[in-house]
Parts: structure tokens; C-alpha cells; sequence
């Protein structure tokens, strides 16, 4: 019997794409529609060409998250979303309730972190998962080819899909050192401050060199590290 198929769209990344990629369309009343004429495009294309059995959609809250609590400065030099982005992003629930598309939602937490726990708890389920994103952090979550990433590369027409060698053919290491990079690098879109004078093309050739931070820091107590 064949696996099933579930294909996770990150909406607020795919919004995010869509809204920057088109041009500025508006309905007869004069509201923005651009981002939304780039999700439902992102849903045809995702139907017609991955066939998913289930269909489901990961949707941030407005309000803080445990990373804001963790850490006071998450995400604090990111410039507010442009009033016609943020209509369409509520707007974008009446599309998907239309379409028959189910959210997925929790107070308190990111759209990436119920991502990361419907990942975690299919991981022994006889199905395959594929993460519809624009947002490469969720590279992390590829695992072999039973969990992949589809993303756009320009605009929203040039696609590609990860599974765990493309991640590699990518990076030089695999998904599991994607958050070590982050780590070294640092993430100026979320304000995560990363090794001072370590750029991501340093991060990039020491994880090629060591595989994750852990080895990395091993190999400097050891060994040292030139």
C-alpha cells in the first residue's frame, strides 16, 4: 500500500513571499489582495503537483511567544508588517476555511513550532510530510526523504523540494546542524545576535569542517582550531 501524503503549508511565510513577489492587486472594494492571490496559487500548484492525501495549515497568533519570554530582544529590530499584509493575513482564514484547509494554532507558540510538533509526532506514522514554506529554517525538520521541504526559490513559480541530500548539495551538512548554524551565525530577522565577526560563510566552512557546535568546541579544547 502506498504512503500517504501530508503537505504543511507555513502560511505566514507563504503570505509573507507572496505579498513581496506580486504586484499590488486589489478586489473591487479596493482591498489588498495580492498575498492571497499568491496562496491560493501556492495551493493549486501544491495540488496539482504533490498530490496530498491531507492538507493542513500552520498559522501564527498575534501576541508574544515563549521566545519572547526566554529572550527580550526576540525579533525587536523587525520592521511591523505593512498594514495591507497584515489585513490579508487575517483574511487569509476565510480562504482557507472556504477551501476546506484545517488550521493549526497554539497561544503562545510560533507556526514553525506546531510544524515541528506534527513532524515529531508522525515520525513513526506510515506517512510521508512535506513543509510548504519560505522560510528556510524549516530545512531543519528534513529527514531523509519522508520529511521534506517545498520552497520557493524567485518569486513563486521556481520551486524546489529538500529532502535531506539536497539540504547537504546545499550547506555541506545535513539538517540537523541547520540550528547550529543559526547558533555561529546568528539570525539578524529574528535579532539572534551569533559569534561576534563569524558571518554565516565562516559558520558554513566550520560546520563543513566539524558537523555541529558540540564537535566544533571539542575539537578547540582537544586539538585546537586554527
Amino acid at each position: 500500500m502506498a504512503r500517504k501524503r501530508l503537505v504543511i503549508l507555513d502560511t505566514h511565510a507563504i503570505l509573507h513571499r507572496a505579498y513581496h513577489a506580486l504586484p499590488d492587486f486589489s478586489s473591487s472594494k479596493g482591498e489588498p489582495t495580492g498575498a492571497l492571490y499568491g496562496l491560493i496559487s501556492i495551493l493549486v500548484k501544491i495540488i496539482a503537483d504533490l498530490k496530498p492525501d491531507y492538507l493542513v495549515a500552520a498559522y501564527d497568533l498575534p501576541g508574544g511567544t515563549f521566545r519572547h519570554a526566554a529572550y527580550e530582544g526576540y525579533k525587536a529590530t523587525r520592521i511591523k508588517a505593512e498594514d495591507d499584509l497584515v489585513a490579508q493575513i487575517d483574511r487569509a482564514r476565510d480562504v482557507l476555511a472556504a477551501l476546506g484547509v484545517e488550521r493549526l494554532e497554539a497561544a503562545g507558540f510560533e507556526a514553525d513550532d506546531v510544524i515541528g510538533t506534527v513532524v515529531e509526532n508522525l515520525k513513526k506514522k506510515d506517512v510521508d510530510i512535506i513543509i510548504a514554506s519560505g522560510d528556510m529554517d524549516t530545512l531543519q525538520l528534513v529527514e531523509g526523504t519522508r520529511v521534506q521541504v517545498f520552497t520557493m526559490r524567485r518569486g513563486l513559480t521556481d520551486t524546489v523540494i529538500y529532502d535531506e541530500d539536497k539540504v547537504k548539495e546545499r550547506y555541506g551538512f545535513g539538517p540537523a546542524s541547520i540550528p547550529d548554524l543559526k547558533g555561529i551565525a546568528g539570525d539578524p530577522s529574528d535579532n539572534i545576535k551569533g559569534v561576534l565577526g563569524v558571518g554565516e560563510g565562516s559558520a558554513l566552512k566550520l560546520l563543513g569542517a566539524y558537523d555541529s557546535v558540540d564537535k566544533l568546541y571539542a575539537a578547540i579544547k582537544n586539538e585546537g582550531v586554527e
